[in-house]
Order: C-alpha cells, then sequence, then structure tokens
C-alpha cells in the first residue's frame, strides 16, 4: 500500500461478514450436538427408571392403561337400612370394598397361581323358572291315590335297606303338596347347609350390611371341612371377591369360601337368628342327640332336618320370585353348580335341577337337595347314612326317581 492510502472499507465490511458468519454457524452446530447429548442422557436416564419401576412394582405396570383395574375402582360402604336392628359388620384388614367389577360375558381363563390379585367374577346367562306349567290330567282323588302309592314306595325302599339311615322330603311350590319320611330326624348336612347360609348371606347384602363387592385375602390358615381347591391351589395372598368366594360355595362345595359367606354373615348366631324364622325344628346351633346308621348313640351340634332344609329352599324359591334382583346370583349358582345331581338321572337331562350337594365322609353323611323345575315346580331332599358316596347317590336317584314317576303320573306322562 501506498503511503497516504487507507484501506477499502467494503474490504473490510466482507471480511468482518464472513467472520460472524462463522462464528454463528459454530455456536449452532456447537448448540445443536450439545441438545442431542443432553437428549440421549435423558433417554437413559428414563429408560434406567423404567426398568427399576418393573422391577419394584411388576403389579402396577400398565395400570395406568388398564380398562378395569382395583385402583380405578370407587369405594364405597354399605348403607344399612333405617329399621334393620343389626350393626353394620366393622371392616376387616383382610379385605376391601370396592365397586362392582362383574362382566356378562363368559372367558375361559387358565388359573395363574402367581397371580394374586383379585379376578373379575363372570355372571353366566341368568337362569329362569318356566312362567306357566301343564295342567294334571287325573282327578284330585286319583292324585291322592298315587301320593299314597309313592309314599309306601318310599317306606319299602327304607325297609329293604335298614343297615342304611334314609331321610326324604317333598314339597310342591305349585300346589303345596308335601310329604315326608323320616323328615325330622336330625342329619348331617355338611355342604348342603350353604343353601341357607346363602340365602341368609344374600338377604342381608340386599339390606346393606354386607356385598359381594368385598375383597377377601386368603391368609393361608388351615381350612376346616372336607375339601378347599383354594386351599390347595393358592398361596397366602390370593385376594377373591366375595362374590366368587359365594359362587364357590354353592358351585364346588369349597369349605374355605363357605367359611369366608359364614363369616361375612357375623356367624352362624345371626344365620340361624333369620332362618329359624323360617323353619327351626331342629336347632342347628345346639346339641341334640340321634342314633346314627350303624346303630351308634350321637351327640352333638351342626345338625338340621330335611323337614327344615325344604323349608328353606322353599323360602328361597318364593323369595326369588318375590325379589328376582335379590336371589338371581343364588338361583344361577344352584343351576350352573359343576356337582351333578343325582336327581337329573331320574328327571331328565332336559329338566333343570337347581341344587347343592353336602358330603361328610366321618359321618358317612350325604345330602342333595334341590328345586326342580319340571313338570310342576318341586322341592326334593334327600339323606342317607352308608357305606360310601356311590351308594348315597344309588339311594338319592332311586327314591327321586319314585317321586319323578308320580309327578308324570300325575300328566299323564
Amino acid at each position: 500500500m501506498r503511503r497516504g492510502q487507507y484501506p477499502n472499507p467494503t474490504f473490510l465490511d466482507k471480511a468482518e461478514g464472513i467472520r460472524k458468519n462463522r462464528h454463528t454457524k459454530m455456536i449452532v452446530i456447537t448448540s445443536i450436538v450439545v441438545l442431542i447429548c443432553l437428549a440421549a442422557i435423558l433417554i437413559r436416564i428414563g429408560a434406567n427408571m423404567q426398568e427399576r419401576y418393573e422391577q419394584e412394582y411388576p403389579d402396577l405396570v400398565g395400570a395406568a392403561t388398564a380398562t378395569t383395574t382395583e385402583t380405578e375402582a370407587e369405594e364405597t360402604e354399605p348403607v344399612p337400612i333405617a329399621n334393620e336392628t343389626e350393626p353394620v359388620e366393622p371392616t376387616e384388614t383382610s379385605e376391601e370394598m370396592l365397586a362392582p367389577v362383574i362382566v356378562t360375558e363368559t372367558t375361559v381363563e387358565t388359573v395363574d397361581i402367581t397371580d394374586l390379585s383379585a379376578q373379575e367374577f363372570v355372571e353366566r346367562e341368568p337362569f329362569y323358572f318356566r312362567n306357566d306349567y301343564p295342567l294334571q290330567t287325573i282327578s284330585h282323588e286319583q292324585r291322592d291315590v298315587l301320593l299314597d302309592y309313592l309314599k309306601q314306595d318310599i317306606q319299602d325302599y327304607i325297609g329293604q335297606n335298614p343297615g342304611e339311615r334314609i331321610c326324604f322330603r317333598y314339597v310342591n311350590l305349585d300346589n303345596g303338596e308335601t310329604m315326608g319320611l323320616n323328615d325330622l330326624e336330625p342329619i348331617v348336612p355338611a355342604g348342603s347347609f350353604a343353601l341357607p347360609i346363602e340365602f341368609t348371606f344374600w338377604h342381608r347384602a340386599a339390606m346393606g350390611y354386607t356385598s359381594p363387592n368385598y375383597i377377601i385375602t386368603y391368609d393361608g390358615s388351615p381350612v376346616p371341612g372336607n375339601s378347599s381347591a383354594i386351599a390347595s391351589t393358592y398361596p397366602a395372598g390370593k385376594m377373591f371377591y366375595l362374590r366368587t368366594l359365594a359362587n364357590l360355595a354353592v358351585t364346588t362345595n369349597d369349605d374355605y369360601a363357605l367359611s369366608v359367606v359364614l363369616d361375612r354373615c357375623s356367624g352362624i348366631a345371626t344365620v340361624w337368628s333369620y332362618i329359624s324364622g323360617i323353619s327351626g325344628y331342629t336347632n342347628y346351633t345346639e346339641d341334640v342327640t340321634y342314633t346314627d346308621y350303624a346303630n351308634v348313640l350321637m351327640s352333638g351340634s351342626g345338625r338340621t332336618s330335611c323337614y327344615d332344609m325344604a323349608a328353606y329352599a322353599q323360602a328361597l324359591y318364593y323369595g326369588y320370585i318375590r325379589e328376582p334382583e335379590v336371589y338371581q346370583p343364588l338361583i344361577n349358582d344352584l343351576y350352573y353348580t359343576s356337582v351333578r345331581s343325582p336327581f337329573s338321572t331320574s328327571f331328565g337331562e332336559d329338566t333343570p335341577v337347581l341344587h347343592v350337594s353336602g358330603r361328610n365322609e366321618t359321618f358317612h353323611a350325604y345330602t342333595d337337595i334341590a328345586i326342580i323345575d319340571a313338570s310342576e315346580p318341586i322341592v326334593l331332599i334327600v339323606y342317607s347314612e352308608c357305606s360310601s358316596l356311590d351308594r348315597a347317590q344309588t339311594i338319592q336317584a332311586d327314591i327321586s326317581g319314585f317321586v319323578a314317576r308320580y309327578i308324570d303320573s300325575c300328566h299323564g306322562l
């Protein structure tokens, strides 16, 4: 540059602009790299936290998006009726009150003993008794004669088996006709006593003193009685809706399930207080003395009679007719039981037999009580003390066969 000359200002401005652009690009590139690194670090931290969450709380994973969960259910308390004198039952630490989660579609589930949560109970298609019945085709006088023949047939059958103790009662739910043999003798009802217990339970549920929506936690304690699939299958901590237990007590004769239902009725004293107003010839809560099938003098509580049991089934039938919404679950359970009744052999597989059975191997005591929706709706109970369950089922089939032929004869069948 020659003396006295200055740099071209345009050239300087361009040089300065280039420098600034390079500086700006460097800042932007550096910022993008930093943001990418931060994002990668945050994603890794989130993944680590999710893995830890799944390991520590496996039962809660997916709960936020589940359509039906226990945490989403609204907690409620049973409201006692104002004119009911019984106190509201206290809440126990082993159970929790939830809103209904009963669904209407049937599903097939595989039992998972590692899943301790309470499973939804699936209500099956409701059973309804027929609306009308055929008229009898014989005269009332002829019917009286046939009823005498029925009584004689059963008397002869009992007399031909002196080494067995057989008790029987029949009640016609349409015309009030009744007949019984040894029906006032003490019997050991075993699991069949689920019928009056559950009749009481559903009555109390309707009054607001309990609810099928309680959740009960099985604590693993030994279960008294003959059998419990729950106790033999699940570990302590398994939870059940009370509706599920009410079902299993009837449909599978589960002793644990029945013990819980009885507890939710506030015990046998409360049950007896209610059902004794229906029939109380034999006091279930007091000791009675009688001679068993082996001619041994027996004494103890927990006994009833065929007369009383038939009255409880009769009360359930009429209670259902008056208030079907109260007793529909119990009617369904009696109809859908997984224990087959020998009465079905006599009345035919197409005739609905709603029943519950009882078996006590210690006393060789076997019971079947049923509401049978035949040509005429009837209650039938056959109790026997004999050598084995097979023999007892033969007795039940034979005696119910006499009754089935009698009903058919009244209709010209």
